[in-house]
């Protein structure tokens, strides 16, 4: 089921439609949806589709390329020994007029190693580019292969005409899926365990609640997500198990480089940063630094923290309830095991799901973008000095930085009732210790996901307050 993606749909058709030779790399973690959008432009005879092997080595990779072109042509395959034998059959099939040409799993087609990478520059500026009416895409997962020898490859540079990393759905895109079943509350929670990830939300069944979609998906012994986490793991990442250490351990809070690497016990050098890096450009990981009123932020205050909707429900239910995950075939135990704490639950991965859906919200807000100098989460630690008491903790949902010395200090709350009039007094506590200077105006802004209470409503006390509709847009 393909839904959302209008910006990228609108980018690739541009290319293809174009009047000069285009050469564009599209890239995104496990089960975004890479194939399924580049799969949408396979309309004419001439374009071309073909995708690498997991774990085939070089002339599987070359045969398999060569059997896919020969299925595509309806011609017998060559034996092409290279890759330059492959090559330069294909080469006189996209000389001339439009043609549309996909290698998709690059990453496994050139098994891993940068020959395939200089080889393809050869054929591009002696061949290819000549057509002005060819696209080419290449297309991989973000592993360090992909970023590495291709988004950041010398040999490609001034050649890519167009770069898409392809991230999760927003809110809005995702809400395709439901088919207009649900209510906004509901998939609102429906998001917060699987993000907007496609393959996920494939597997919902719209026609059923949160808790049966959950019971069949995650806590029965057959159901689809039981071997996920092991699964996108040793698809993205050849080596898990030092990915696997750093994502256990930002399941259990926030964490610096420093507090990783003590934590798994690693050192803070270059090794942890790539892991850390890695993770992070493939989604799992999201790395903060709070915001500043200059809005400058401050590297040595990073915090790495877990950001996958899927895996932090799966380190929170799933995970420690294995064992009885793996021997249940029917309903109940997702209720069973989550009874009492779903509720706050859900309520810390509503105020993650506000903030990236943050843009929605600031154009509901009516907040240009020409005016935000930086938004983000603005955090302090609380201080182990004798002084703790006058340098409380600190965490603020969301804060935005606009011009004109405008502070737009965001508070989410996800409650199954209406919110009531003790917001405020959380909301004030929050300003206080801000400690924003005096040239700075505060703006208060409420997301209540189901409503506030009418003496909040007659406070008077937000300048805003917004519901789902704000989020999903």
């Amino acid at each position: 089921m393909f839904v959302g993606r209008s910006y990228e749909v609108h980018l690739i058709k541009s290319a293809i439609a174009s009047d000069k030779a285009e050469l564009g790399l599209i890239y995104g973690r496990r089960r975004v949806g890479k194939s399924t959008l580049l799969e949408q432009f396979m309309r004419k005879k001439g374009d071309f589709y073909f995708e690498g092997l997991e774990k085939g080595n070089r002339q599987k990779q070359i045969q398999h390329f060569a059997s896919q072109l020969a299925r595509q042509t309806g011609t017998v395959p060559v034996r092409a020994r290279s890759w330059e034998d492959a090559f330069d059959t294909l080469t006189p099939l996209i000389a001339k007029g439009r043609h549309y040409v996909v290698f998709d799993e690059f990453p496994w087609m050139a098994s891993e190693r940068t020959e395939l990478v200089a080889l393809l520059k050869f054929y591009w500026d002696r061949h290819w580019k000549k057509n002005p009416g060819l696209t080419l895409v290449l297309c991989g997962s973000v592993a360090s292969f992909m970023v590495k020898h291709l988004v950041h490859s010398r040999a490609l540079h001034n050649r890519k005409t167009f770069e898409i990393k392809l991230d999760a759905l927003s809110a809005g895109e995702a809400e395709g899926f439901f088919k207009g079943r649900r209510s906004r509350f509901e998939r609102a929670q429906f998001l917060m365990v699987f993000g907007g990830i496609p393959k996920y939300l494939e597997q919902i069944r719209p026609q059923d609640s949160l808790s049966l979609n959950l019971d069949r998906l995650c806590f029965q012994k057959s159901g689809f997500f039981v071997n996920e986490f092991e699964t996108i793991f040793k698809e993205q990442f050849k080596v898990t198990t030092r990915y696997e250490a750093l994502v256990r351990a930002l399941a259990e809070r926030s964490l610096s480089k420093e507090e990783a690497a003590e934590k798994i016990g690693d050192k803070p050098g270059g090794g942890l940063t790539t892991y850390l890096n890695h993770l992070e450009n493939a989604d799992f990981i999201h790395r903060f630094s709070p915001l500043a009123f200059d809005g400058k932020r401050n590297s040595k205050t990073k915090k790495y923290v877990l950001w996958d909707e899927w895996l932090r429900f799966y380190f929170t239910y799933m995970l420690p309830h294995m064992s009885a995950i793996r021997s249940s075939s029917g309903p109940g135990l997702f209720s069973a095991i989550t009874a009492g704490s779903l509720e706050s639950y859900m309520g810390s991965a509503f105020e993650r799901f506000c903030f990236r859906n943050l843009p929605v919200i600031a154009r509901s807000l009516n907040i240009p973008s020409h005016e935000i100098i930086g938004y983000g989460p603005f955090f302090r630690q609380r201080s182990r000095t004798k002084k703790a008491s006058r340098d409380e903790g600190l965490q603020v949902d969301a804060l935005i930085h606009r011009k004109g010395n405008v502070l737009t200090l965001i508070e989410c709350k996800f409650y199954s009732n209406a919110v009531g009039r003790s917001v405020i007094d959380e909301v004030e506590r929050k300003i206080r210790l801000l400690k924003a200077p005096r040239k700075f105006s505060i703006e208060k802004v409420l997301i209540a996901a189901n409503g506030v209470s009418p003496a909040l409503a007659n406070a008077g006390y937000f300048n805003h307050i917004l519901d789902l509709d704000s989020v999903f847009g």
